[in-house]
């Protein structure tokens, strides 16, 4: 994407990803790649709000400095006439107005690099006249002749230095006649254009300045190519000779794009280069070289026109929409094929110039390693459970490395072997309190401690589990704010397809099929642990009975909700759907026994399909791991399955059932003797069963061999 070839526009890159996930240290470790060898800036709008106008001036100042592989400092003449007409408040009289501005050009020609020049020219010149005057030929020149001589030293002096300022001017002259061509000069000579923009509200002269800076770097980049002798990148073994050859894009980051003042400056950059290939019609006649990679945690709905949403499983039919693709994989030709004939809307609509593509998660190697704080004072945790845990998000990742180094030194081992999400700090709050609220986006509150009534993000992190609820775009009404919890994660980008952890036999069931969108594993794990956590609320239970439990109400009402909106529906295999999906809430309900009773009755119909559908029970949320480590839930789990008389298949339905079910959470480890019992399990099956056909179990065991 850094490479640039000629008269190809650059893109405006949205870095997507939730709050917190890293895109501002992938912003600063790119620009620290860039070194002196690629012309970039940086823009905070999170520490400096500056307007339009101000943030490219600062990005103009930050990219005149030096650089490896330019020959002179790139430098802005358009912008800056521009900005100093703005900036100066001109007399009502016409010609005194023209006389500031006449003013102002020989001061900042003064100031540029022919300009110096020119001056440094001119003293020279003048103390050789100052030598012929009254230096060594002074005894030669007596009388009257000295006197004609020192009268035409004082004449030539400033006629020669503005002879010698004049020829700097034409370093000008080019930017002198953009501001003759802008819309808003109306054919006026280069003076009155830059009266007229003086004139100007800052709002207005946004438009005409971000032109003149875009059309700025464009002419650098053209009449300046950069040296290829200093590039520093690293070729891949295909770059060879000819092909190694390339030039560099001008990059732009952009932190805080979302804040208001960031979506100006973003906002009014893309209508500025709009601008500029509207007013010089041909291929690649105003491709300026600036790429800009901005930081986004908001999904804007203009991209929708083009890219499909991150929580959508697949792009809309009948529409030009594409995926958002990974950083790591993002190239010109995905972002450049909407240029192709009938690839979508006018070219001149602004959603034509982004480019959305995903923030790739840490790996799991970078996870532990940002998690680990190397103190014996926490228990260890393993590097396969960090990266479940926190999906590679890098505020997560921090958020343990900092509950791990508040373990009290005087802790018993109880404390320090609490699941991390419930682990407390020194002020007795959990880390899922602290997380969600770290974490939720503005409108949805974090639930607080000991409160018996889960809050609107709870019942939506519920909601979501059910990876087939997820892509639906219908939502049960019975819900109490469900919409609005669904529709503020998702366009904070807390929901999409990149988060889903596929288990090792879904490949398996599912084939090829798309991945479902799921709420991030942080947020989900920490809202569901909320959820375990609450008290039961007394007064929601009938006289006599038992406290309401939080979590078996939640999930309860949901199930009833979603068997009323499927009742309304008509369709072939909705019955079946209806009744898998119904075992799914049992299974979240604790209902272990019966579902894997009914799953074994279902195992010599189409293994493919009873794979399909284990997968998809296994990944129901599980309470047990919430108040049990995993090894205890498995033990209570089958507690007298192989006593009950039940046959081969049914037992080893309900080991694969548990172990997959307790795999499914993030805290579980992947050990080898569960590996090994899954294995076992699978072959059992294959060798019990009456279908002809056991290849999809087969598969499924060979995964954990």
């Amino acid at each position: 994407m850094i490479w640039r070839y000629p008269d190809l526009r650059q893109p405006v890159v949205a870095l997507l990803g939730p709050r917190q996930s890293g895109k501002t240290t992938m912003l600063r470790s790119l620009s620290q790649g860039c070194g002196s060898t690629v012309v970039h800036a940086h823009l905070d709008f999170h520490e400096t709000p500056l307007d339009p106008v101000s943030a490219a001036a600062l990005v103009a100042f930050q990219m005149m400095r030096g650089w490896d592989t330019l020959r002179r400092s790139p430098v802005f003449h358009r912008f800056a006439l521009g900005l100093l007409a703005l900036n100066e408040n001109l007399e009502p009289d016409r010609a005194r107005a023209t006389d500031q501005i006449k003013g102002l050009i020989q001061q900042y020609t003064r100031g540029t690099r022919r300009g110096r020049f020119a001056a440094r020219l001119e003293e020279a010149v003048d103390a050789t006249m100052d030598v012929v005057a009254t230096g060594a030929l002074s005894p030669l020149v007596q009388g009257q002749a000295r006197e004609v001589v020192t009268a035409v030293r004082d004449r030539a002096r400033p006629v020669i230095g503005s002879l010698l300022q004049s020829t700097a001017r034409w370093g000008l002259r080019d930017a002198l006649r953009w501001h003759v061509g802008i819309p808003e000069a109306e054919a006026a000579g280069s003076l009155d254009a830059l009266i007229r923009l003086s004139s100007a509200s800052r709002s207005a002269a946004v438009g005409p300045l971000l032109a003149a800076f875009l059309a700025d770097a464009k002419d650098q980049a053209e009449r300046h190519p950069a040296l290829r002798s200093g590039c520093s990148c690293e070729m891949p073994p295909e770059y060879a000779g000819r092909a190694a050859r390339h030039d560099h894009a001008w990059v732009l980051f952009v932190d805080g794009a979302q804040t208001p003042a960031g979506r100006r400056f973003l906002a009014a950059l893309v209508a500025a280069r709009m601008r500029n290939e509207q007013n010089e019609r041909g291929s690649g006649a105003a491709a300026d070289p600036l790429i800009v990679l901005a930081a986004c945690d908001q999904w804007q709905p203009e991209w929708t026109t083009r890219w499909c949403e991150p929580w959508r499983t697949t792009p809309l039919p009948d529409t030009p929409q594409r995926r958002v693709p990974l950083l790591t994989r993002a190239t010109r030709t995905s972002w450049t094929r909407q240029d192709e004939a009938g690839a979508g809307p006018d070219p001149a609509s602004a959603a034509h110039y982004w480019y959305p593509v995903w923030l790739d998660p840490m790996s799991e190697e970078r996870a532990s390693y940002l998690a680990d704080d190397n103190t014996s004072l926490a228990a260890p945790v393993a590097a396969s459970v960090v990266h479940a845990l926190t999906g590679g998000h890098w505020g997560a990742a921090l958020a343990l490395q900092e509950q791990r180094e508040s373990t009290p030194p005087d802790a018993d081992a109880a404390v320090r072997d609490r699941p991390l999400p419930v682990a407390v700090d020194a002020g007795g709050r959990p880390l899922w309190s602290r997380a969600l609220e770290a974490t939720l986006p503005e409108g949805l509150a974090a639930p607080a401690p000991g409160r018996t009534t889960p809050p609107p993000a709870v019942l939506a992190a519920a909601y979501l589990a059910d990876m087939r609820t997820a892509d639906d775009p219908r939502v049960p009404p019975d819900i109490a704010d469900l919409p609005r919890s669904l529709e503020l994660l998702r366009r904070n980008l807390w929901v999409s397809t990149f988060f889903h952890r596929p288990s090792r036999i879904r490949e398996v069931g599912w084939g090829d099929a798309d991945r479902p969108p799921v709420l991030h594993p942080w947020l989900s794990r920490c809202a569901l642990t909320a959820l375990s956590a609450a008290p039961a609320d007394a007064a929601d239970g009938a006289a006599g009975d038992r406290p309401a439990d939080p979590w078996h109400e939640v999930f309860t009402r949901q199930g009833q909700a979603l068997a009323s909106l499927a009742a309304t529906r008509n369709g072939s295999g909705r019955g079946v759907a209806r009744e898998e999906q119904q075992l799914f809430y049992d299974l979240a309900l604790g209902a272990f026994a019966p579902v894997a009773e009914t799953l074994a009755g279902r195992f010599d119909r189409d293994h493919r399909a009873w794979v399909r559908l284990l997968d998809y029970l296994a990944s129901a949320p599980c309470r047990l791991v919430h108040e049990h480590s995993a090894q205890e839930a498995y033990v209570v789990l089958l507690a007298g399955i192989e006593e009950t008389g039940r046959d081969v298949v049914a037992v080893a339905t309900a080991k694969l059932l548990a172990l997959l079910w307790l795999y499914n959470d993030p805290l579980t480890e992947r050990s080898r003797r569960w590996d090994a019992q899954i294995e076992e399990g699978f072959e059992r099956l294959a060798h019990n069963s009456r279908l002809l056909d056991v290849s999809a179990l087969q598969q499924a065991g060979a995964l954990f061999a």
